[in-house]
């Protein structure tokens, strides 16, 4: 790989590109390592993306790792739904690793041989004492009055702890740093905590559990790591991180820790912590409902994985700065992409009747384009008939300014089929439309025109012979907009039925041309002039569920 012809994005490429040609970094490895403690969502693409690609513009690898080291808050459910996740980004790791079986022996020699360089010290304080002796910002902690145990009765009592000779939380190992440090993180962090706890993988191994500052520099040093990236929620341990590394690791080619932005996106609500709350209150359909910013959700509602990884791409690496970024920027990645993909049908959500009065025969059939935007797309047949349904709203008795489509004695064409003209409007007994009379123009086909009309507008329909109900799920965003920031409202107090919208998910009928039964879970349609949808997992060969994933722009205001 010549290095000069790379373009560094960034300052941490600009930092791999010097390390890499004075020898510093033999190769980049990064590494993707979740707490399986719940499903990812989507602030975790910026993460995983800033990893994996990062690796690969240096032809490098990046390891998934099951940082499973918290067995209160860990499932196989939620590790086994990282593959699924990654795969579906279209990530490829070059490993699986569990860190509980792959390094916590290893892990464990490593704090012995700190407890003998004099780094660590069990300590007997309760963990409330030591939260009252760490100090404040502004003032010193306190050394704790087990500081200065020798190594060898240290080293008795961690092998102890081990051995489930005490109990739960009456001590714990310590590093010795300095507890008069500015930054707080310094001052003697826990580094094992003792709970006897079941865990996923490894049962009932350990009664002891390293802590996240001492068990994430080891584990990415034991896989030799060079880059540890993560988001600016780590900056102020980035010094613990290397101390770590220094202390317990002591050997070339340490990994550097380095940060970039979090994504914060506008009325969106991110975060194990809230996600979790919102799941198990019921207020939701479990993790992958499609109102959620979870990807299962996402990938569920309709949204692709080009989509969102474009847009977090869009935000970029943000090393200074923190990004709020609104909603409708997502959006517009997943327009652009659904755009050029999605498959064109035509459903009809509100159905109004029109009868063809001098149409005369079974019906016939009309080609529609698949997708205008691929060549290789092809068509589908829909039909036209003596009978068809359009939109309600495509009719009106009072029509606004500028408004193309039908009226009465007025002309619109039929997608892919002919044009007809509204001649009556026939009433119900309680004034409502029952339906419209239309005649239509025989030599208006799409595709051999040679009536000489000029018509405006263009809509779509169903035929009566060629169409069958299906189920649209309409989402909406689940936080109310007056909440742009609900994590932070929930922080301070609000209650999280109160910043979600009660109707954000409704149900309703609609009549789909037949070319849809031919759907499968995941398939993505825009359904003309109505927006973008996806065949839900819920569906069944009686009914076919369609999730609204995005709407069209519209150029027409009412």
């Amino acid at each position: 790989m010549d290095l000069n012809n790379i373009i560094p994005e960034n300052d941490l490429e600009e930092e791999i590109i010097a390390d890499l040609k004075s020898g510093r970094s033999k190769e980049v490895i990064t590494r993707c390592p979740p707490e399986p403690s719940g499903y990812w969502y989507i602030g975790h693409v910026k993460a995983w993306t800033i990893n994996f690609e990062t690796a690969q513009k240096f032809g490098g690898k990046t390891y998934l790792r099951m940082d499973d080291s918290n067995p209160t808050k860990e499932d196989g459910e939620f590790a086994n739904s990282y593959l699924a996740d990654l795969e579906w980004l279209g990530f490829k790791p070059e490993a699986l690793v569990y860190a509980s079986e792959s390094y916590f022996d290893e892990i464990y020699n490593i704090a012995e041989k700190m407890i003998m360089n004099g780094d660590a010290y069990v300590c007997d304080l309760s963990a409330e004492e030591v939260s009252a002796t760490r100090g404040t910002l502004t003032t010193p902690g306190k050394n704790s009055p087990y500081r200065n145990r020798t190594p060898e009765e240290n080293l008795q009592l961690f092998r102890d702890m081990r051995d489930g000779k005490f109990p739960d939380g009456s001590k714990t190992l310590r590093a010795k740093i300095d507890m008069a440090h500015p930054n707080i993180n310094m001052r003697d962090p826990v580094m094992y905590k003792i709970a006897r706890l079941h865990h996923y993988r490894v049962g009932d191994k350990w009664c002891i559990w390293p802590q996240y500052d001492f068990v994430h520099p080891m584990e990415d040093c034991l896989e030799g790591t060079t880059y540890s990236l993560c988001d600016k929620g780590f900056q102020d341990h980035r010094i613990v991180y290397e101390w770590f590394v220094e202390h317990g690791w002591g050997k070339p080619y340490a990994p550097k820790q380095r940060e970039f932005s979090r994504l914060t996106i506008e009325n969106v609500l991110t975060g194990k912590r809230w996600l979790k709350q919102v799941v198990n209150s019921g207020l939701v359909n479990g993790w992958d409902d499609p109102r959620f910013p979870t990807l299962v959700g996402l990938r569920r509602r309709g949204y692709t994985a080009k989509a969102v990884k474009d847009f977090v791409r869009s935000v970029g690496w943000g090393s200074t700065i923190e990004v709020t970024v609104p909603y409708s920027a997502l959006e517009y990645y997943v327009r652009e992409d659904l755009n050029k993909i999605a498959t064109r049908a035509m459903v009809v959500i509100e159905p109004l009747k029109v009868v063809i009065t001098n149409y005369v025969g079974d019906g016939e059939d009309v080609e529609i384009e698949n997708n205008p935007n691929d060549e290789n797309a092809g068509k589908h047949k829909a039909r036209f008939s003596k009978e068809i349904f359009i939109e309600q709203e495509d009719f009106s008795t009072n029509p606004p300014p500028k408004y193309n489509r039908l009226v009465e004695g007025g002309v619109v064409r039929l997608k892919g089929a002919y044009i007809i003209r509204c001649n009556k409007v026939i009433y119900k007994d309680n004034g409502e439309i029952d339906h419209l009379e239309c005649e239509y123009i025989p030599e208006s086909k799409s595709g051999n025109d040679t009536s000489g009309i000029k018509c405006k507008g263009t809509i779509h329909f169903v035929s009566a012979d060629n169409y069958f109900p299906i189920t649209i799920r309409e989402i909406k965003n689940l936080v109310k907009p007056e909440y742009p920031f609900p994590a932070k409202a929930l922080a301070e107090g609000v209650a999280i039925s109160d910043i979600l919208e009660p109707n954000s998910l409704t149900d309703h009928v609609a009549y789909a041309e037949n070319f849809l039964k031919s759907a499968k879970v995941e398939d993505k349609f825009q359904f003309m002039r109505k927006g973008y949808f996806c065949m839900d997992k819920d569906s069944t060969k009686e009914n076919y569920i369609f999730n609204s994933t995005i709407s069209l722009k519209d150029g027409f205001k009412k």
